[in-house]
């Protein structure tokens, strides 16, 4: 099957929006930003949609008038690459906003000085796997549920029932890999 027909293909979950728990909005979470003047952490588990948050997020803090300044770190960050992305942030100056997926693959003596350095800017927005280092803007979930209902927006329905729960399960909610076995498996890999 060409990647194109595939449901799961990357091209198509690119256009997937994150989707808020009961009770959120843009509104909301805009709101609750602004009242940590910026400088925020977006929480959860690997998969629960927090990179995609802060992705949307920041194209609608730019519409506000922020430059959103992406960085991503992994565990194959090298050192100078931190030290790198340290200098960087000391050259910003508001309306600069820091956005930083990744935040967990600092140190405690890494991200001291970042921390600092955030003082110039307009804040910064980052992702964790746990709470701490800023105040938390909203912790990230997932649920057998939210893949259904992703799989059915994508297959127009064509996901067995209950299939989403065991694939949820087997992947510890982590929403990346299940989407990865669905891909896999419409490609009949």
């Amino acid at each position: 099957m060409p990647s194109t027909d595939n449901p799961f293909d990357h091209s198509r979950l690119a256009r997937l929006e994150y989707r808020f728990p009961a009770g959120q909005s843009w509104q909301t979470l805009l709101a609750r930003c602004a009242a940590t003047e910026y400088c925020c952490a977006i929480v959860g588990p690997p998969g629960s949609g927090k990179r995609l948050l802060l992705h949307e997020l920041a194209a609608r803090l730019a519409a506000l008038g922020f430059r959103p300044r992406p960085f991503r770190l992994t565990l194959e960050t090298r050192r100078a690459d931190k030290d790198a992305l340290l200098a960087e942030v000391r050259e910003m100056r508001a309306p600069d906003l820091l956005f930083l997926d990744g935040a967990e693959h600092l140190q405690t003596r890494e991200w001291l000085p970042l921390r600092t350095a955030i003082n110039g800017l307009a804040g910064a927005i980052i992702t964790l796997h746990r709470t701490g280092r800023l105040p938390t803007l909203l912790d990230t979930t997932t649920s057998p549920a939210l893949l259904a209902e992703l799989a059915t927006e994508l297959t127009d329905g064509r996901l067995p029932v209950g299939e989403a729960a065991l694939i949820h399960t087997r992947h510890h909610g982590d929403l990346r890999l299940c989407l990865r076995e669905l891909r896999d498996r419409w490609a009949g890999a």
